[in-house]
C-alpha cells in the first residue's frame, strides 16, 4: 500500500491509501508509527470539514447577535447615526458641488446643513398643519368607513369573512403602527436633536472619517472600498431623493383626485399617502386601499371606480415615465429581494424598519463585493473546500472581537457592581491629573510634595464640600419647583403655538420628571455621596504624594523596550485627563455664571439652583448645557414678561451656538483630541451603559483611549513579532503552523 499526505486546516496531516481512504491523522511533530489520537480515524472527512465551517459560522453569528443587542441597548445612538448618515447621503452632492465651487469645508457644510434644517422644519410644519391635528378624526373616519363597507357587503349578501378580514386587517395595521410609534416616540426628540448635530459633522468631515477608518489598508484596497462607498452613497441618496419626489407626486395627485371628487379628510389622507410612499410596495398598496375605503364609504361605488381609474392612469405614467427618469441607475435592487427585506425590517424595528430596510439593503449590496475583496487574504491558507478564505478571516476576527467585548462588559459590570470601590479610584485619578500642575507649582516655590499635596487637596475638598452644600441647600430643595416651572413654561409654549407642540411638551415634562427623580435619588443617597467624596479626596492626596513612586514601581515590571513607550502613553493620558477637567470646569462655570447673571438682572426666580444645576450639567458636553439653558428659558416663559422671554431666548440661542460650535470643539479637540461627532455619540452611549456616571466619564475615558491606543496596539504587535522571530523548539511541542490564520480556531 502506498500512502500520501494532505495538509488540513486543523494542523494535522491525514494519511490516505492509494484509494483515498483516510487511515488516521498525523499531528506535526509526531510520527506515523505513533499517532497522537488513533480514535480520530473514526471521524469522517465530511464531519471534520463541517465542523471547520460550523465553528466559523457560529462565531460570526454570535458576533452579529451581540452587535444587535448592543445596537438595541444603544438604540438612540444607533438611530441617530443611521438618520444622520441617510440624510447626509441625500445632500452630499450639494456639499461636493459647493466645495468644487470654492467654498470651504465649514462653509459648504453650513450652507447645506442650514438648507436641511429649513426643509425639515417645512416638512414638520406641513405634517403638523395638514395631518397631526386631524389624526383623531382620521382614525374615526377610517373606522366608520370600514363599518359602512361591512354593512354594504352584508346588503349584497357577500360572505361574512370578507368584512371580518377587512376589519381585522385595519385593526391590526393600526395596532402595529401605534405600538411601533409608541416604542420610538419617547426617543424621537433625542434622536432628532442628536442627528441634527451629527449631520453637520458628517457633511463636513465624512470623507476624512472614511479615510481614517481604512488608513491601515493598502492603497489598492482603500481604492476598492472607496469606490464601493461612493456607489453606496449614490444608491442611498438617489433612492431617497427619488422616493421623496415620487411620494410627493403620488400624494399631490391623490389630493387632487380626492378634492375633485369631494372625498372627506383629503389632507390627512394625502399626508398618509406621502409617508406610505417610503415603504416600497406595501406602503402604496395599504394607503391606496385606505383611500378607496374612505371614498367608497363617503361617495359610493361610482366615485370609487373613478378613483381607481385615476389611480391606474397615474400609476402607469409614473411607472413608465417618471420613475425611470428619477431613479435612473442609482437603485438596482431586485423586487424579490425587496419583498424579503421588508418583512425582516418590520420584525426588527416595526414601522421604522420598513422605512430603513431598502436603504440599508442598498448599502449592503453596494459594499458587499468590495468588503469580501478586502477581507479575502492575499495568500489563502489551507482550508477545506467548504470554507471560503474570507469567511475564515471574518471568523478569526469575530471570536477575538467577542472576547474584547466580553472584557469590556466585565469592566462595566465591575463598575456597576462595586461603585464605592471603583468610583473613588476613577474620580481620584481624574482629580490627580487636574491638580498635579498646582502641586508642581507649589513645589517650585520650595514646598515639599507632601505639603503641596495637602494644600491642593484641602482647597479642592473645601470647594467640593461647598458645591455639595450649595446643591443641597438650593437645588435639591427646589427641584420640584424647577420642574413645575419648566413644565408650565412648556405648556405656555404649546398654547402659544395653537397646540401644535403637544408632543414636545410631553417630552419636556417626561425629561424634567426623570431629572427630578435623579436629583431626588441623589439627595437620598447622601451617605454614599459623602463616602465617595471622602474616599476620592484621600486617594487624590496619596496619588499626588506617592503616585510617581507607585507608577515607577509598576513600570519596573515592564520590559526595557516597552518601558519608554508605556511611560509616554501614560503621560499623554495624564495630560488629557487634566486638560479635560480644567477645560470642562471653565466652560461649566462661565456658562452657569452668565446664566445666573442674566436671570438675576431679569428678576427671574430660581437663579441660584439653576446656576448649580447648570454647573453640574456642564460636565456633560453639549447636551448638559443645552438642557440647562432650555430649563432657564422655560422658566422665563412661565414667569417672565415678553421682554424677558425675548432676551432669554436670544441668549439661549447665541450661547448654545457659540459654545457648541466654537468653545466646546476647541477645548475638547485640544484636550481629549476627539472629534465632536464622537463626543456627541459617546454621551448617550455612556448613559445607556453606566447611567449618570457614564455620561460624566465617557469623554475623558475616550480621550485616554485616543491618547494611548496607538502605543497599545504597537506594543501588542511588537510582542507578536518578537514571538514570531523566536526559533522553534521542538522539545516544547509541535512547531508553529505555516499559516497562523489557518491554524487558529476557537479559543
Amino acid at each position: 500500500m502506498t500512502d500520501s499526505r494532505a495538509a488540513t486546516s486543523d494542523d494535522t496531516t491525514r494519511v490516505t491509501d492509494e484509494d483515498g481512504h483516510t487511515e488516521h491523522p498525523v499531528v506535526p511533530g509526531t510520527t506515523m508509527a505513533e499517532p497522537s489520537n488513533p480514535e480520530a480515524a473514526l471521524v469522517p472527512d465530511w464531519l471534520v470539514s463541517s465542523a471547520q465551517l460550523g465553528w466559523r459560522v457560529l462565531a460570526i453569528a454570535v458576533l452579529l447577535v451581540v452587535l444587535g443587542y448592543i445596537t438595541i441597548l444603544l438604540g438612540t445612538v444607533a438611530a441617530s447615526i443611521v438618520v444622520a448618515i441617510v440624510v447626509a447621503a441625500v445632500f452630499a452632492p450639494m456639499v461636493l458641488r459647493l466645495r468644487a465651487g470654492g467654498h470651504s469645508r465649514n462653509g459648504a457644510a453650513a450652507i447645506v446643513w442650514t438648507t436641511i434644517i429649513l426643509v425639515a422644519i417645512g416638512l414638520l410644519l406641513l405634517l403638523a398643519v395638514a395631518f397631526l391635528p386631524y389624526l383623531g378624526d382620521f382614525v374615526s373616519t377610517l373606522d366608520s368607513s370600514v363599518s359602512d363597507v361591512q354593512t354594504q357587503l352584508a346588503e349584497v349578501n357577500a360572505p361574512d369573512w370578507i368584512g371580518t378580514l377587512l376589519q381585522d386587517a385595519v385593526a391590526q395595521a393600526k395596532d402595529s403602527a401605534s405600538q411601533s410609534f409608541a416604542s420610538w416616540a419617547g426617543n424621537v426628540v433625542g434622536i432628532l436633536i442628536l442627528a441634527t448635530f451629527l449631520i453637520f459633522f458628517f457633511l463636513r468631515d465624512g470623507d476624512k472619517a472614511w479615510l481614517w477608518i481604512f488608513q491601515a489598508s493598502s492603497d489598492e484596497k482603500r481604492e476598492v472600498i472607496t469606490e464601493a462607498g461612493d456607489e453606496a452613497l449614490a444608491r442611498v441618496g438617489g433612492y431617497l431623493r427619488g422616493t421623496t419626489v415620487l411620494s410627493g407626486i403620488v400624494a399631490l395627485t391623490d389630493l387632487l383626485f380626492m378634492v375633485l371628487l369631494g372625498v372627506p379628510m383629503a389632507g390627512p389622507l394625502a399626508g398618509l399617502v406621502f409617508l406610505g410612499g417610503y415603504i416600497p410596495y406595501f406602503g402604496g398598496i395599504v394607503t391606496s386601499i385606505i383611500v378607496l375605503i374612505v371614498t367608497y364609504s363617503a361617495l359610493g361605488a361610482q366615485a370609487t371606480l373613478v378613483m381607481i381609474l385615476l389611480m391606474g392612469v397615474r400609476g402607469v405614467l409614473v411607472s413608465y415615465l417618471v420613475r425611470p427618469a428619477i431613479y435612473g441607475h442609482t437603485v438596482r435592487i431586485h423586487p424579490a429581494l425587496v419583498l424579503v427585506v421588508l418583512p425582516a425590517g418590520w420584525e426588527v424595528a416595526g414601522v421604522v424598519g420598513l422605512f430603513a430596510a431598502v436603504p440599508v439593503t442598498a448599502v449592503l449590496m453596494a459594499t458587499a463585493r468590495a468588503t469580501v475583496a478586502i477581507i479575502r487574504p492575499a495568500h489563502p491558507p489551507s482550508l477545506p473546500d467548504l470554507v471560503p478564505p474570507w469567511i475564515d478571516r471574518v471568523a478569526q476576527f469575530s471570536w477575538r472581537i467577542l472576547i474584547s467585548i466580553a472584557l469590556v462588559a466585565l469592566i462595566v459590570g465591575v463598575l456597576n457592581a462595586l461603585p464605592l470601590m471603583v468610583v473613588p479610584v476613577i474620580l481620584a485619578t481624574i482629580f490627580t491629573a487636574a491638580l498635579d500642575p498646582l502641586v508642581e507649582a507649589l513645589m517650585r516655590r520650595g514646598r515639599s510634595r507632601a505639603r503641596a499635596a495637602i494644600i491642593v487637596v484641602a482647597g479642592g475638598f473645601l470647594a467640593i464640600v461647598g458645591l455639595l452644600a450649595l446643591a443641597f441647600a438650593s437645588l435639591f430643595k427646589q427641584a420640584d419647583e424647577i420642574a413645575a416651572t419648566a413644565n408650565a413654561g412648556a405648556d405656555d409654549v404649546d398654547t402659544a403655538s395653537g397646540g401644535q407642540l403637544g408632543s414636545l411638551t410631553d417630552v419636556l415634562e417626561s425629561g424634567s420628571g426623570q431629572a427630578l427623580q435623579t436629583i431626588e435619588g441623589m439627595s437620598g443617597a447622601l451617605p454614599a455621596i459623602i463616602t465617595v467624596t471622602v474616599l476620592s479626596t484621600l486617594l487624590t492626596y496619596y496619588f499626588l504624594r506617592d503616585g510617581g513612586e507607585l507608577w515607577q514601581h509598576i513600570l519596573s515590571h515592564a520590559g526595557p523596550d516597552a518601558r519608554s513607550s508605556i511611560n509616554g502613553a501614560a503621560t499623554r493620558a495624564f495630560d488629557v485627563l487634566g486638560g479635560y477637567m480644567i477645560g470642562t470646569a471653565g466652560i461649566s462655570f462661565v456658562g452657569a455664571a452668565s446664566m445666573f447673571v442674566i436671570m438675576v438682572i431679569l428678576g427671574l426666580p430660581l437663579a441660584l439652583p439653576v446656576f448649580v444645576l447648570s454647573f453640574i450639567l456642564g460636565f456633560i458636553p453639549y447636551i448638559g448645557s443645552l438642557i440647562s439653558t432650555l430649563i432657564a428659558f422655560l422658566i422665563a416663559v412661565a414667569v417672565g414678561s415678553t421682554t424677558d422671554v425675548v432676551i432669554m431666548g436670544i441668549w439661549t440661542l447665541v450661547f448654545n451656538i457659540v459654545q457648541g460650535n466654537v468653545v466646546s470643539p476647541m477645548v475638547y479637540g485640544r484636550t481629549v483630541h476627539i472629534h465632536p461627532a464622537i463626543v456627541l455619540v459617546a454621551i448617550p452611549a455612556g448613559s445607556a451603559i453606566a447611567g449618570i456616571l457614564g455620561m460624566f466619564i465617557v469623554v475623558p475615558a475616550l480621550g485616554v483611549v485616543a491618547a494611548t491606543w496607538r502605543t497599545a496596539t504597537a506594543l501588542l504587535g511588537r510582542s507578536k513579532q518578537a514571538k514570531d522571530k523566536e526559533p522553534d523548539d521542538e522539545a516544547d511541542g509541535p512547531p508553529a503552523p505555516a499559516s497562523s490564520v489557518a491554524a487558529e480556531g476557537p479559543p
